[in-house]
């Protein structure tokens, strides 16, 4: 009889055990699929913040003499992979000594016109800085310009002047959205952000 207790006593122990270890698997199973769930929740809700720079494949600018239209100097660059890639700059013409020419703009990827299609439309993000160096140019942004951050002027409608005789480079670079802008001396400078495009055209001249 005593032998007949002890063996229930020792069944009913391992049942316990076994129900309890079934049990505390379940608690472990739902706490770690809460804790995958709330995870996931969490990166859902709070994403990384990436700033996206437009693709830009190629870059023309247009200057057309205001008194002479076929006295034109077009700038291109060529850049297949984006800018961040390998990419071609070519400069057609000279600039005619005491000559003021209007500048038409060109930034597509392919076959988009990224210019008008992103750009301009989404103009408090962008900003167009412009450097000379060694070649005597100035220029201003139209009061028609298109109005960029701060209400600065964006720099898509520009004029600009050629001086005497000279050779150097021309600078044209477009901010994806900067921090601080100021267009007062023209050419334009900003601060932070990223850039959409950076381009240097050498031996460009001024006859």
């Amino acid at each position: 009889m005593n032998t007949q207790k002890q063996n229930f006593k020792t069944m009913k122990t391992n049942y316990l055990n076994l129900n309890f270890m079934k049990t505390t698997k379940v608690f472990a199973s739902a706490l770690l699929c809460l804790t995958l769930f709330t995870s996931c929740s969490d990166d859902d809700d709070n994403p990384t913040e990436v700033l996206e720079e437009e693709l830009i494949t190629n870059v023309t600018l247009t200057f057309t003499n205001n008194a002479n239209a076929e006295d034109v100097v077009v700038l291109s660059s060529v850049a297949p992979d984006g800018q961040d890639g390998e990419s071609t700059e070519n400069v057609t013409g000279s600039f005619t000594t005491g000559a003021t020419y209007a500048l038409t703009l060109g930034l597509a990827a392919e076959d988009e016109d990224v210019l008008n299609e992103d750009i301009i439309p989404e103009a408090d993000e962008h900003f167009f800085v412009y450097a000379v160096n060694g070649i005597n140019l100035t220029m201003t942004r139209d009061n028609d310009d298109e109005m960029g951050p701060d209400e600065n002027k964006l720099g898509v409608k520009t004029t600009w002047i050629a001086g005497e005789s000279s050779t150097g480079n021309l600078q044209i670079s477009l901010i994806h959205e900067p921090e601080t802008v100021d267009d007062s001396n023209g050419f334009g400078s900003a601060t932070g952000g990223s850039e959409d495009i950076n381009i240097t055209f050498t031996g460009v001249t001024i006859n």
